[in-house]
């Protein structure tokens, strides 16, 4: 139920230091905990385009921020489908929940929801995944990561690896999403600069592993030892594609983007010639601690980048697998803290 402004702005939180409890559920399902209503000021709706590697791991840090700051979280997931996401924004609408966090399945839709959450005083913030057009201008803010240069950079990774010249396959994200787009746009600015870089093919994966290893597949069927290199959008589409690859005996560089545990493992193994690390766990939660701002009636920016550091080295790589995915506990008791500073500081992937 949503608080009015008095109740909200002056509502006195007792203090939690639980983790949510809810597993990652599909369509429609939802978090809901007994104990946090209790004490909870706020209740914030999410949906996700689906529970890919990355919004599993980010929903891990969206609940340590809600259970430490006493929000309580009705989590759904659209499993790639527009009009599931749609009903669960009106739904959300309709349960009269304080704010919605979306990331969306697809950039051009949700328009007329966000809208309707505006007529209704609950704003919407984009997370990781944006809206284009007039959608984007109706958000309250966004948190989003910079997928231009995060494409930009992996494209250019690839490039050194192969001295500027050689054929490729890029993998992309789904079509019309907002990072596919953004890290479509990165990749192709970087090929124009290499007119010896020739494209085999260029299709989408979804970010899934199966869907990869089936394209990669027909693709080394089409082009054999032809393929030299293996941009993917994604570290679980890079991981698809690799095992498709080596199935066929072909070793090529190739980079990725996220981070994820078994990108960062394929870096340290010595496959994944680089990566560029987007923590879900930071991401999500920087999210809703923006959304808090909001709700707490405090300052806060219209637009947030999360600016993706390169990790190109086993240093690097084993750095920030012993953070995320070693013995986490101290990382994610600190997580609060850091992500209220780094949303203050505007450096979102300090970590």
């Amino acid at each position: 139920m949503r608080l009015n402004s008095k109740l909200r702005f002056g509502a006195v939180v007792l203090a939690t230091t639980a983790l949510v409890a809810g597993g990652f559920a599909g369509a429609g399902a939802q978090d809901e905990s007994p104990a946090a209503e209790e004490c909870t000021p706020y209740t914030v709706g999410v949906t996700v385009y689906n529970m890919s590697s990355f919004i599993t791991l980010g929903k891990m840090g969206l609940d340590a921020y809600a259970a430490a700051n006493c929000i309580n979280i009705e989590w759904n997931s659209a499993n790639d489908d527009v009009n599931t996401q749609i009903s669960q924004m009106q739904q959300l609408i309709g349960k009269q929940v304080d704010a919605i966090i979306i990331v969306p399945v697809d950039a051009s839709t949700l328009g007329p929801q966000v809208q309707q959450a505006k007529d209704a005083g609950i704003p919407v913030i984009a997370v990781n995944t944006g809206l284009i057009g007039d959608a984007a201008a109706l958000l309250e803010s966004s948190v989003l990561p910079d997928d231009v240069l995060a494409g930009e950079a992996e494209m250019q990774q690839l490039a050194d690896l192969l001295g500027g010249k050689g054929k490729i396959v890029v993998l992309q994200g789904p079509l019309g999403s907002s990072p596919e787009i953004n890290r479509t746009q990165g990749i192709n600015n970087v090929l124009a600069k290499y007119p010896d870089i020739e494209v085999l093919a260029m299709d989408t994966a979804n970010w899934a592993r199966d869907q990869a290893y089936n394209k990669m597949k027909s693709w080394v069927s089409a082009f054999g030892p032809e393929i030299e290199g293996f941009v993917s959008e994604n570290d679980d589409m890079a991981i698809g594609g690799h095992q498709a690859l080596a199935e066929a005996g072909i070793e090529i560089p190739i980079t990725g983007i996220d981070g994820i545990q078994d990108g960062l493992q394929g870096v340290l193994d010595g496959w994944l010639n680089a990566t560029n690390l987007q923590n879900g766990i930071l991401e999500l939660a920087e999210g809703l601690a923006v959304t808090k701002l909001i709700l707490d009636g405090q300052p806060y920016e219209k637009e947030y980048s999360y600016v993706m550091p390169p990790v190109t080295d086993l240093e690097t790589a084993q750095k920030y697998y012993d953070q995320i995915f070693g013995d986490n506990a101290e990382f994610l008791a600190g997580l609060p803290a850091l992500v209220d500073a780094n949303v203050a500081s505007g450096d979102l992937s300090n970590q």
